[in-house]
């Protein structure tokens, strides 16, 4: 089995019909060229079903995740049990479909309001139509509900307009725009336009990025871009492309990235995701104490981003926690970088070597007091060595019960006055026990 690629970048296997692929392909060079997307693309086609099982056989040992044209091609691969990757599939509703009525239109001979269209379901289609404010009443529908149902979309068409119901067919199977066209009967393939490749190669590249990271505690971080400033010589007519300010945060960041095998991609015109395993991220931000690479990215760029980080056991859940951080980040004006940790809590961080803005908020007055009160009875017992505590011992320290210590060191980490210390693998069943180093506070 060929091993990951030690920067971090994500092999995305590419499947589908020759013509589909080969536009997956160009797009996924487009972005690892103009996003530095953090991916590279290994593809094999088909021209019939049923060598899917055999193509895919054939790169999954040299990729990390495997992107399929659509969910048919997806479906037959898994029902062969080929799928020893984490998999996903070109979505083909929304710019997919509109991009097909608008070329239905432009053919002329079609009328739009008298057609069937097969996979998409009734309310996606519906909606479509009524953002264009063109009737649907006599629209028919097939949903792809499995792939012995594309086995019925040529007849299913076919009959439509042989009956005079339809005037043409939307269809997104190849094999079904072939047979329809023998069978002289107007069609229009609903094929996914650049937008959607984009977004699915996107979402192949995170969950690529996921899997690569084993077993380990996966870490997903945001950072966001809070404003478009405009740069001297660029467009007057409104602020400079915000896709040009993230590629230069990309930038930034690329050098600490690739040391510490950090997957880096885009993940909206606006902000950047990165994924790490726990022990990256550990080293990156000197053990959870502080974000030098948030004041990188401001010499680079000028501008302060918000920087949410989550953990999880897997990326999906990481991404959420991740995004919750991002919250508590853009209240805090970018003052800190949040973290929130599997079992909820959250710590924050101030920016590299640097103090905390001046502006920052100030913690509270009763805060302050217990962490007073939790450094003097470490001090007392000998333990300020690592200055560590729990909720039981901080019961003992503070005079309060386990539940409102455990409430304490919480507001503690969110004023970035002490941060949770990830938990090793637990020994026992049950969760475990979180402890928290207290740090130096203003």
């Amino acid at each position: 089995m060929t091993l990951p690629d030690a920067t971090g970048t994500v092999r995305i296997g590419v499947v589908g019909p020759r013509d589909v692929v080969h536009r997956m392909v160009d797009v996924g060079h487009r972005l690892v060229m103009t996003e530095a997307t953090t991916m590279s693309l290994t593809s094999t086609s088909y021209q019939n079903y049923r060598q899917i099982p055999g193509r895919v056989r054939g790169i999954a040992e040299d990729v990390d995740v495997l992107l399929f044209a659509g969910p048919l091609p997806y479906d037959m691969a898994k029902d062969a049990g080929v799928l020893t990757r984490p998999a996903t599939f070109v979505e083909l509703s929304g710019s997919s479909l509109y991009g097909a009525m608008l070329r239905t239109i432009q053919r002329g001979d079609v009328d739009l309001r008298r057609v069937s269209i097969d996979s998409l379901h009734r309310d996606a289609i519906a909606e479509a139509y009524d953002e264009c404010d063109i009737s649907h009443a006599a629209v028919h529908a097939m949903p792809y509900e499995g792939p012995e149902s594309a086995l019925q979309f040529a007849r299913f068409h076919r009959e439509l307009f042989e009956q005079g119901r339809t005037g043409g067919a939307l269809t997104t199977v190849d094999a079904v725009d072939r047979e329809l066209r023998r069978a002289k009967v107007p069609t229009v393939r609903i094929r996914a336009t650049g937008s959607a490749l984009r977004a699915s190669l996107r979402t192949a590249t995170f969950l690529g990025a996921g899997s690569m990271l084993g077993e380990a505690q996966v870490v997903v971080g945001v950072v966001e871009i809070p404003e478009v400033p405009r740069r001297p010589g660029t467009d007057p007519r409104g602020a400079w492309a915000a896709t040009e300010l993230r590629m230069e945060v990309v930038r930034a960041l690329r050098p600490e990235a690739d040391r510490l095998a950090i997957s880096l991609m885009p993940r909206t015109d606006t902000s950047v995701a990165l994924v790490a395993t726990l022990g990256s991220i550990t080293e990156a931000t000197q053990g959870f104490t502080r974000a030098p690479f948030v004041t990188v990215v401001r010499r680079a760029t000028g501008v302060t981003p918000y920087v949410g980080l989550g953990t999880g056991a897997t990326a999906a859940a990481a991404e959420t926690n991740a995004e919750r951080a991002l919250v508590d980040a853009r209240a805090s004006g970018a003052a800190r970088v949040y973290v929130r940790l599997r079992d909820g809590s959250t710590m924050a961080m101030n920016h590299g070597t640097e103090s905390a803005p001046a502006d920052a908020p100030m913690p509270d007055p009763r805060r302050r007091e217990a962490l007073a009160t939790l450094r003097a009875g470490l001090a007392d017992e000998g333990s300020d060595d690592a200055k560590v505590v729990d909720a039981k011992l901080a019961a003992e320290l503070l005079g309060t019960s386990p539940r409102t210590a455990r409430r304490v060191l919480q507001d503690l980490a969110r004023d970035g006055l002490a941060w949770p210390v990830p938990p090793a693998a637990a020994l026992s069943r049950g969760r475990p026990r979180q402890t928290y180093r207290l740090v130096n506070g203003r």
